[in-house]
């Protein structure tokens, strides 16, 4: 983690704008292209087309992408790049997060509220449930940025207050609270909980880690694909796990 590294991408992109000018670039985000640029801060070795897709990162034999929105539709690419390449999926995960409401019609902006929604390791390693025949290929790796982000959002809902249904407009990084790499069975095992060390269900799991039984239940998976969980049967209608 290097943090004057990325204060200084946060400064730099305060003054100077993107050029939006080929395909590569067009639909980029401000997250996206500041947490590029930590990775890599080169440009020519950005959008490098590679095996029928465009890596976000191509260096030294290492593909970097970032993936501000999940890991679904993933597995085409990983089927290209992992053959070949170390690969490392970068998922920016917003432990803090503020959002404001920009008004489309006068283009006012409200004052930034804190939102009580926070994202971790857990939600990183429930999006590997998208692309589960990969998780443990050796040349693949995820890496987690727990971030404070600032989120702006259109009043465009449909709700009568217009935030039902509204659009994302952009999200900004303002400090990075940690790095997180997961590679090897032994990076995801620390994410067991420690009082799941004898038989437990899918609720207690959820519970000891704090995340909702739907995530837990994912989680769970992929850490079976791991070798680090087996199920072992059912206590009433419930599936009992333990660790291996």
């Amino acid at each position: 983690m290097n943090k004057a590294r990325f204060y200084s991408i946060i400064y730099d992109s305060t003054f100077e704008g993107h050029e939006r000018f080929n395909i590569g670039t067009y639909k980029e985000k401000k997250l996206h292209i500041m947490l590029k640029k930590y990775f890599e801060d080169d440009p020519q070795y950005h959008e490098i087309p590679t095996n029928g897709f465009i890596a976000d990162i191509r260096r030294d034999g290492k593909i970097t992408e970032i993936e501000t929105s999940g890991f679904t539709g993933l597995g085409p690419k990983l089927s290209a790049y992992l053959p070949e390449y170390s690969v490392n999926l970068v998922y920016p995960a917003p432990a803090k997060k503020y959002v404001s409401w920009i008004d489309p019609e006068t283009s006012e902006i409200s004052d930034r509220r804190i939102s009580p929604k926070k994202v971790g390791v857990y939600d990183a390693i429930f999006e590997l449930i998208r692309i589960l025949p990969y998780v443990g290929h050796e040349n693949l790796t995820v890496t987690v940025m727990l971030l404070e982000i600032d989120e702006y959002k259109l009043l465009d809902g449909w709700s009568r207050d217009r935030k039902k249904g509204a659009s994302r407009y952009e999200r900004i990084p303002v400090d990075l609270y940690d790095i997180i790499e997961l590679s090897t069975p032994a990076d995801f095992e620390k994410y067991i909980p420690e009082v799941c060390t004898n038989e437990f269900t899918v609720k207690e799991f959820s519970k000891a880690a704090k995340i909702r039984e739907e995530r837990a239940r994912a989680v769970i998976k992929v850490f079976e694909k791991l070798s680090l969980i087996e199920k072992k049967g059912k206590r009433g209608r419930s599936y009992v796990y333990s660790r291996i």
